[in-house]
């Protein structure tokens, strides 16, 4: 029995506030007197007599009587106890110490050898009470040369907090946690498994576990959020399956084993209450079981390493969408560039189109116009046959500013909406254009133009690509038109050959209706393959409707 097992036995005490521990130290501090009194006469030393020791013997118990009338020292009765114990447990090792070399000496020392007591006494003594400390170090050198340093539980959980929030690689991070966890625990199975959903992956390990993944069902998520340290016991009652199986093992113990065969912990790691790792623990039989406070250990690294691991994906997350943001941001600006210079091609075209058609026809409609003004007087008739031809040209010039007027905003569009408009639009195209509405209204204008200017962009593509339909009359194209919910959604869908969407580039016509529909929110898709035709799908978000 060691000194401090001694000292709690011989506490005769309840609490500190009692002087029984403080007479229990004086009677434990006496007998450690007497013995050693009682070595030294036998072996021919020079000692104080009877009276005397005995007299010491009471003034030690009076004074730890004394000590117990002061609060102060009551409170540190329990401390004076155990040193009181250590002091005892010296004196008679030491004793025992000197009894066996006399008895392998055979003899008691002679009068020339009794100087020598009293420096093998005290060598003893010293030896006995260094005994402990001295033992405990050697074993941590051997150990650090053996495996490397070994750390307290905090120092590894300080070590693992500090390297995740400096920013290290989390496979390192685990591959030091790992390390320090295998030196710490004797371990020689440790597996880290990480993932969302009960798909789990084994992220890091020591003895890394085979397979390398593994799905949980919901029943057995739910038993893991119910435990924060569960043993074999408690695996082999709620999830046998973790504990492996005889035809190699599924389970993250790997192959077969029985509750208590080896010291095992399974650690769920969680974070806002969902599963998001495990971490399985096993050391040898032999090195013993885990004890409270490793089980400890174990429960405030699930809560951590769970705090990692959440705060790692939500930092992938934002990543995710600073990344998508970016993109966001380099289309739009790319869409608003292009809309910027689709304008400015479109007002280049209109100024084109003015000069070369309906400015044109007004400059002959005013020589015209001078030409009857000089045969008036002179020749009736020939003045009678320029006019009508002027008003053919008038004629001829109101029909391509309409043309050009339908081209820049079509009338139809603002005055009766998208339905009417597309179906003036089909007819007026070389193709066989059907429109087929459900529950089509009115809507903004924005959305309305974009609508009709994306199917146009459509229908134009078709009677460009699309010369080989199955059809005797030609290509045949369907404009759907439909409200679903807050969003209207459109196709224009072909019958022709179509192509392979490998073949399929995106030219300025596909990039226009693209920006046009992305502008008010929406989006654009296109389907095709060969001898199937071609199909572009529009979605638009509604928002506030006009009536």
């Amino acid at each position: 029995m060691s000194g401090r097992s001694l000292g709690r036995a011989l506490h005769v005490g309840g609490s500190p506030g009692n002087a029984g521990p403080l007479l229990a130290a004086g009677l434990l501090t006496g007998a450690a007197i007497a013995l050693v009194w009682v070595a030294a006469r036998v072996l021919g030393q020079a000692t104080p007599s009877w009276p005397a020791l005995l007299a010491g013997e009471a003034a030690v118990i009076l004074a730890a009587l004394a000590a117990g009338a002061a609060a102060r020292t009551r409170r540190q009765a329990e401390r004076v106890l155990l040193t009181a114990a250590d002091v005892t447990c010296v004196a008679g090792l030491a004793v025992l110490a000197l009894a066996i070399a006399v008895l392998l000496l055979g003899h008691l020392p002679r009068s020339e050898q009794t100087r020598m007591v009293g420096p093998l006494f005290a060598g003893a003594g010293l030896a006995v009470a260094g005994a402990g400390p001295t033992r405990r170090a050697v074993r941590a050198a051997v150990r650090h040369a053996l495996r490397g340093p070994r750390h307290a539980a905090d120092d590894v959980l300080r070590m693992f907090g500090e390297q995740t929030s400096r920013g290290v690689d989390l496979h390192e991070a685990l591959a030091g946690l790992a390390d320090a966890l295998r030196r710490q625990l004797s371990l020689r199975r440790l597996e880290i498994w990480t993932g969302t959903g009960g798909r789990l992956t084994a992220a890091f390990g020591v003895h890394p576990p085979s397979p390398t993944a593994m799905t949980l069902a919901d029943a057995e998520v739910l038993a893991l959020s119910r435990t924060r340290v569960a043993g074999p016991g408690w695996l082999a009652l709620w999830i046998p399956r973790l504990l492996g199986e005889p035809a190699g093992g599924a389970g993250p113990a790997g192959g077969a084993l029985e509750p208590g065969d080896v010291p095992l912990r399974l650690v769920p790691v969680r974070a806002g209450g969902a599963l998001l790792g495990l971490l399985v623990a096993e050391r040898p039989a032999s090195a013993g079981g885990f004890t409270e406070a490793e089980d400890r250990l174990f429960a405030e690294l699930g809560t951590r390493l769970g705090t990692v691991l959440h705060n790692r994906e939500l930092d992938a997350n934002l990543r995710d969408a600073l990344e998508d943001l970016h993109r966001a941001n380099d289309e739009l600006r790319l869409s608003r560039a292009r809309l910027v210079a689709a304008a400015d091609a479109e007002r280049r075209r209109i100024e084109r189109d003015l000069h070369d058609g309906a400015q044109q026809h007004l400059v002959s409609l005013a020589v015209g116009v001078r030409l009857v003004r000089d045969l008036v007087t002179e020749d009736i008739t020939a003045a009678t046959e320029l006019l009508a031809t002027l008003g053919d040209q008038i004629t001829e010039t109101i029909g391509e500013v309409r043309d050009l007027a339908h081209g820049i905003y079509p009338p139809l569009l603002r005055s009766v909406g998208l339905v009417e408009a597309l179906r003036a639009a089909g007819q007026r195209s070389p193709l066989g254009v059907t429109v087929r509405a459900a529950g089509v209204g009115r809507y903004r204008p924005e959305i309305e133009a974009a609508v009709y200017f994306c199917c146009l962009e459509a229908l134009q593509n078709a009677a460009k690509h699309a010369p080989g339909a199955t059809s005797d009359r030609g290509v045949e194209v369907v404009v759907a038109l439909a409200e679903r919910g807050d969003t209207l959604e459109f196709t224009v869908a072909d019958d022709g050959v179509g192509m392979e969407p490998a073949a399929m580039r995106p030219g300025h016509g596909v990039t226009n209706m693209r920006d046009r529909i992305g502008a008010i929110g929406g989006s654009v898709r296109w389907a095709s393959s060969t001898g199937a035709g071609m199909a572009v799908h529009g979605i638009v978000p509604l928002g506030a409707e006009v009536s």
